[in-house]
Order: structure tokens, then C-alpha cells, then sequence
């Protein structure tokens, strides 16, 4: 089960006076931002070449000072003429100061709607993936306290619960890398002043002024407040006190599921119903997407769609709901919540090389190489095994090892193939 992340650190005003006066930062000053790193030999840092993101580089090397490796990544979008440009710059830079630089390019066709959330999936998929090659733990971005007080804004329009308006996370996950973000306490106009203290120039990226964009609208109206540093610095402790809350709530959440959830290796789990009727609301909705996440499709719901379901989990028998790619079956006295096969892509997956794969993001298989896995539900004929449900059996794995008949691992059918159902183990 994922953790959950810490939230951002408050501003500590010592570095803020001295980033105002002398537009540095010190030797002790940097151990605490990056102490989160000790004992890290190798991190990569997201680097567009803005200013956030440019002092976060400048700052990495003056706390790792050749002692840690530092890999830096930028993300050719391939949407403006002039990123690959823009690139090539940043990799100047990152020469001058002796620190390796990767350019990953985001190839193929480009989305017409949805486009900077699509983008920054995009992003951090290339950058994810680079750092787990190289065996990398943690990928670094530029985020700061400007961003935090936009994204708590933008969100307070939207809800109300302390995940969501606890904004950006110092630390999170993707998809098995660490994001670690530790400029959350530090504002934009004292990180580039302390660019200017080094003659650090940056590259200001037109998306930035695009009005079309709601953080733009969002900066430029934090930005005509009448105290727009103090407004902002509210914003940020509205997210610290969210963060708080989000995390005992966090806690409250994994112990009762570790109390209460069995979990069984052919990829589903059972709660008792009694006792998540006890439950309020809250903790409720949080068990949900728990469930959610580690049966279904692994993507997260949103909170008015998990109000229906706890509803109907509370109020109804025999019967059963679908959501994020999981099938949720009330009965009398639990409630089993397991994949919807009809979600998971008929189009088989390839065994590499290595003979392992993690199919559909919930099962390691190993079998030879350039075996091909499918749902059971897409074969004909499969006998139905009689202790687990129909649909659970149907979002099993099989193999596809040849012109005989498919491995099906949990099935009993077929040897030499192995499937194991790890996204969650007790």
C-alpha cells in the first residue's frame, strides 16, 4: 500500500531574512532543505530551465558538492519551437558546473484538449522511468511556496477536504519513484534573487502568461492582492494545517484496513460490512479509495463519487457497483472488491527479455520471453473455479505461451509460468 506523503515544510524565516539581505544560502541552510537526501549517492533533478527549477539546480550542487551524484532531466515537449533550444541550454549550464544532463523527448502525437495535465503526466512518466533505469530513488522538482498557495487557491474553489487542500506534498510517489520537493518553503522572488547573487540566468517560459490556463489567472490574481506576500503565506499554512490532518487521517485509514482487510493472491479482498458501517464518513470515503487503488485500476476517485459508494455499501445487499476499473460486490456480511476485467486491455503484453513483467500494474509474471499475457476473460472455454467469483476469475492473467494451451498460473494450468499479485502484500 502506498504511503502517504509528508506535507511541505513551513518557511523558515532565518533562510528567508538572509535570502532577503544577502541573497544566499548557506552550508547549513542547504543540509536542511535537502536532509531528507542523507545517504542518497545518486538523485535526478527536473530541470526546465525556469527559475524555480535553476535554483533548485544551483542549490543541489552547493549541498552535494561532488559528493552526490546528480543527474539533471529536461523535458523537450516538443510544443514550442524553442524547447529543444531551451534544453541544450540548460545543459550548458549544468556543464559549467560539472553535472550530468539528459534530455528526454516526449514523442508522438500531442493531445488538443486537456494538454498541461497531459503534459506534465507525460513529463514525469519519461522522468520516472529514466531514474528507475538508472536505479535512482529520488527525482527532485523546483516546486515552491508561490505554487503551493496557487494550487491551495485553485482547490478551495473545488473542495473542502484536508487531502486536497493540503496542495502540493513535500514527498510523494510515481509510480515507484520518490518526488521530493524541497523548495516548498521558499518563495519565487527570493529564489531568484538568489539566482541574481550568482549571475544564474533563467528562461521565462511564455505558458507562464497564457491566461488561457487557470494557475496563470490564479498567479496574476494572488498577485493584486493587497499583501500578496502575506496572502500567499496563509495559503501555505492552510495547506500545513490540511497536511496534518490528512496524515492522521492516513493513519487512522491503514490501520483499519491492516485490521480488517483479507487479501487474497488471486488479486481481490473482502472488509466486513459491519464494521465499515461504523465508520464515519470520512474514514469511510478513504477506505474506498484505498480499495480502489489497490484492486482497481490504481487511479484515484473523485470525492463525490466515493459518497454514492459508501451509501450503497452501507444500504445495500446482493448486488454490485463499478468504479476505477473495480467491481465491488456487496453481500450480506462483507463487501469483496476485486479488478473489472472489461477495463484491462485485450491487447496482450509482451514478456521482455528479463522473463518479468508486472501486467496490469497488479501481477509479476515470469515466463519465457516473448510470451504474451491476457485477461482470462478474453479466452473461451476456461473452466470456472468455483471458489473465487466469476469476474475475478475472468481478470486473472494468462499466458500465451505457444500453439498450446495458455498457462493460467492461478488456475493451476500449465508449468514453468508464475504470476504473483503484488500491489498489495500483507
Amino acid at each position: 500500500m502506498r504511503l502517504m506523503p509528508r506535507s511541505g515544510r513551513k518557511r523558515n524565516p532565518s533562510v528567508r531574512a538572509a535570502e532577503a539581505e544577502l541573497h544566499t544560502f548557506t552550508k547549513r541552510d542547504c543540509e536542511k532543505l535537502f536532509a531528507a537526501l542523507r545517504g542518497e549517492q545518486h538523485i535526478a533533478l527536473a530541470v526546465s530551465g525556469g527559475s524555480d527549477s535553476m535554483a533548485l539546480l544551483q542549490l543541489a550542487a552547493q549541498w552535494a558538492k561532488g559528493s552526490v551524484k546528480i543527474s539533471v532531466l529536461t523535458v523537450d515537449h516538443g510544443l514550442r519551437p524553442e524547447a529543444a533550444a531551451e534544453a541544450n541550454k540548460v545543459a550548458a549550464w549544468c556543464d559549467r558546473l560539472v553535472l550530468d544532463h539528459h534530455t528526454l523527448r516526449w514523442e508522438g502525437m500531442k493531445p488538443k484538449t486537456g494538454l498541461q495535465a497531459k503534459a506534465r503526466t507525460a513529463r514525469y512518466d519519461l522522468m520516472g522511468n529514466w531514474c528507475k533505469a538508472n536505479g535512482v530513488k529520488f527525482l527532485l522538482t523546483g516546486h515552491t511556496l508561490d505554487d503551493q498557495a496557487e494550487t491551495v487557491l485553485m482547490r478551495q474553489a473545488r473542495t473542502d477536504t484536508a487531502e486536497s487542500l493540503a496542495g502540493i506534498w513535500e514527498t510523494a510517489d510515481w509510480a515507484g519513484v520518490k518526488l521530493f520537493r524541497p523548495l516548498l518553503g521558499q518563495s519565487r522572488s527570493d529564489l531568484r534573487a538568489y539566482l541574481k547573487s550568482l549571475g544564474q540566468p533563467w528562461i521565462d517560459d511564455p505558458s507562464n502568461l497564457d491566461t488561457r490556463f487557470e494557475r496563470v489567472r490564479v498567479r496574476r490574481l494572488l498577485a493584486d492582492e493587497t499583501k500578496p506576500d502575506q496572502r500567499r503565506m496563509e495559503l501555505a499554512d492552510i495547506a500545513d494545517k490540511a497536511g496534518r490532518e490528512a496524515r492522521a487521517l492516513a493513519a487512522a485509514t491503514a490501520l483499519w484496513i491492516n485490521g480488517q482487510l483479507t487479501s487474497y493472491p488471486e488479486g481481490f479482498g473482502t472488509i466486513p460490512r459491519a464494521g465499515f458501517c461504523e465508520l464515519e464518513p470520512e474514514l469511510q470515503r478513504r477506505v474506498l479509495q484505498q480499495l480502489l487503488q489497490i484492486y482497481g485500476a490504481g487511479n484515484r476517485a473523485e470525492p463525490g463519487e466515493l459518497d454514492h459508494l459508501a451509501n450503497w455499501a452501507v444500504g445495500q445487499e446482493n448486488s454490485r457497483r463499478t468504479l476505477g476499473g473495480a467491481v465491488l460486490a456487496c453481500r450480506q456480511a462483507s463487501l469483496l472488491i476485486g479488478r473489472e476485467w472489461a477495463r484491462i486491455s485485450a491487447v496482450p503484453t509482451l514478456v521482455p527479455d528479463s522473463g518479468e513483467i508486472l501486467w496490469d500494474g497488479r501481477f509479476l509474471v515470469k515466463a519465457t520471453s516473448k510470451a504474451q499475457v491476457i485477461p482470462v476473460g478474453s479466452l473461451q472455454g476456461v473452466a470456472r473455479r468455483e471458489d473465487i467469483p466469476s469476474f475475478v476469475q475472468q481478470s486473472l492473467p494468462a499466458v500465451l505461451l505457444g500453439e498450446g494451451e495458455p498457462a493460467i498460473p492461478h488456475l493451476g494450468l500449465g508449468r514453468g509460468v508464475s504470476a504473483k499479485f503484488i500491489r498489495y502484500l500483507r
